[in-house]
């Protein structure tokens, strides 16, 4: 007996959303307070990382695998070739925004967004 299964629906979630949930992601990766990131703070000058480790990721490694694990390969290849440079709180942010149309699931997954 042959059935379709029905998909739920995929809703892209609100900038809004997207963006407060932006925040709240690099708080909790980098331990410190919400209100305290501002969308010019930079990687590496503003919000550092621990030392990097063989046996652990560090803050950075942590970003950069959200960064792609959202990423489509049209973005990727952007940011092979340096025409895409995250480098502050606002770049992640607005990054977030752009894939959230392109793939809502992995940027529910990944800023872990209410559904």
């Amino acid at each position: 007996m042959w059935f379709k299964v029905k998909k739920p629906a995929i809703t892209i979630p609100l900038e809004e959303d997207v963006r407060r949930h932006s925040l709240r992601r690099l708080a909790e990766v980098f331990g410190v307070p919400e209100a305290s990131l501002s969308l010019d703070a930079r990687f590496g000058y503003e919000l550092k990382a621990d030392p990097p480790s063989d046996f652990k990721w560090n803050q950075f490694d942590i970003i950069d695998g959200d960064i792609r694990d959202v990423a489509d390969k049209r973005i990727l290849k952007e940011m092979a070739q340096g025409k895409l440079v995250i480098q502050t709180v606002g770049d992640y942010c607005e990054h977030m925004v752009r894939c959230s149309s392109i793939h809502p699931e992995e940027v529910s997954f990944v800023l872990r967004l209410p559904r």
